[in-house]
């Protein structure tokens, strides 16, 4: 289907391509901080505040202008991003999902603290290892909605820029509207102003959701829940795993933590809702648990409203992993997937709003409180659909084969090696 908007963004994507096919940066000198200024800064005061925030209104680089690529869920913004990083002329480049980058970010900023003076600033150190080996950075998903993500983003933006970096990125927001009434928003402004001088600002919002075009899609979901149910569940967790004898209570160790998975054989892993969306569980959780297993069987989905909304969050958040690793979702639910998100009554107590659209998730995303939700919940049920369809579900079973042999592979290497030498 041709695609007017999508024609234009990949021409400003062209447009980019041909600057950086002789783009080589190079490193500013470190400056140098006495612990003083860094005390300033951290309160905002004096001339270290004032020297900063000069900084941030006029930096100058030689960079090529990035490009912030914004619009509705499904119209393609992820797709034209990653053609463009798939060809982008250079090694030194990184794409990844805003989640996984801000998690990363804040585990440097912690080993950082541990190995250096209280009064150390990290993020210009941080800001130049990630230059060093990446000049183009494409982020997924670009949102704000944590106070402690903001004020790191505020300084880690500024750095990057002014160490060359090319950012590439999608959102559902336009900037203007990133971390809109969050805590102390007026100190991310900056941030908002840098991102905008240095990308191009383009819509991708032509109307059309092509995850939910209508495709051959495979029995993936499936309500209400019931005895059938569970026996077909039952049945296809055997088949997925190629009926591998199950491990019980397989325990993943993670970043000095440790996640329990109740049921798991050949990169199938088996969990209830209540286990994975009503305990407390981040992104950090999600992310690890789709490195380990290419599918994931999901129980007992109830269906959500206002009193729910921490652990639709997490569901949501899950969707988002599991969808970024490309793993295959299979699920129980109360309701069909168009109406897990629903309003109840007596909600008053919240500012709500309601989405009206066209599809069949149209009333159901109506009740709760705040435009960041509403957005996550129209990306999560369009996500639902796409892992649905059949193309989705034989790449994931493909890249999983992939990998099986992979790690076979290695194994067979090492037991030679041991055999050579033993």
């Amino acid at each position: 289907m041709d695609d007017s908007f999508q024609r234009s963004i990949v021409a400003k994507l062209d447009r980019l391509y041909q600057e950086l096919l002789d783009y080589k940066p190079e490193l500013p000198a470190t400056p140098k901080q006495s612990p003083f200024d860094v005390v300033l800064k951290l309160f905002g005061k004096g001339a270290a505040s004032n020297g900063q925030n000069k900084a941030e209104d006029s930096i100058l680089t030689d960079a090529p202008r990035g490009l912030y690529i914004y619009g509705d869920v499904g119209t393609g913004k992820t797709t034209t991003m990653d053609l463009f990083y798939d060809t982008v002329p250079t090694d030194k480049k990184r794409r990844i999902h805003f989640h996984a980058f801000m998690l990363d970010i804040h585990a440097r900023i912690n080993a950082f603290k541990r190995t250096h003076s209280p009064s150390e600033d990290p993020i210009p150190t941080i800001a130049r290892e990630l230059a060093s080996t990446a000049h183009v950075l494409c982020f997924d998903e670009f949102q704000v909605t944590d106070i402690a993500d903001a004020m790191v983003l505020r300084r880690l933006t500024t750095e990057l820029f002014r160490n060359n970096v090319v950012i590439v990125t999608t959102s559902n927001r336009h900037p203007d509207e990133l971390y809109k009434n969050g805590i102390q928003r007026e100190s991310f402004l900056p941030c908002i102003k840098m991102l905008k001088q240095q990308c191009q600002v383009v819509s991708l919002d032509s109307g059309t959701d092509y995850r939910k075009i209508a495709r051959e899609t495979e029995s993936v979901y499936f309500s209400p829940i019931n005895a059938d149910t569970n026996k077909v569940l039952h049945a296809l967790f055997a088949l997925a795993s190629d009926n591998v004898p199950a491990e019980t209570n397989k325990q993943l160790s993670f970043l000095g933590r440790s996640l329990n998975v109740p049921l798991a054989a050949n990169g199938v892993a088996k969990f209830t809702f209540a286990q994975l969306c009503k305990d407390a569980h981040g992104s950090a959780d999600y992310i690890e648990l789709a490195r380990h297993f290419h599918t994931l069987i999901l129980t007992d989905v109830p269906q959500m409203d206002i009193s729910d909304r921490n652990e639709a969050r997490r569901f949501i958040t899950l969707i988002d992993a599991l969808y970024e690793s490309h793993s295959v979702l299979i699920m129980s639910s109360e309701a069909s997937i168009y109406h897990l998100f629903s309003a109840s009554s007596g909600i008053n107590a919240f500012e709500t709003q309601s989405v009206l659209s066209a599809d069949s998730a149209s009333g159901s995303l109506m009740g709760y409180a705040g435009e960041e939700e509403v957005f996550a919940f129209q990306r999560a049920v369009s996500r639902l659909v796409e892992m649905s369809s059949k193309n989705w579900i034989i790449r994931s079973r493909n890249q999983a084969l992939a990998q099986n042999a992979l790690r076979q592979e290695r194994s067979d290497e090492q037991q030679h090696s041991q055999n050579v030498h033993g």
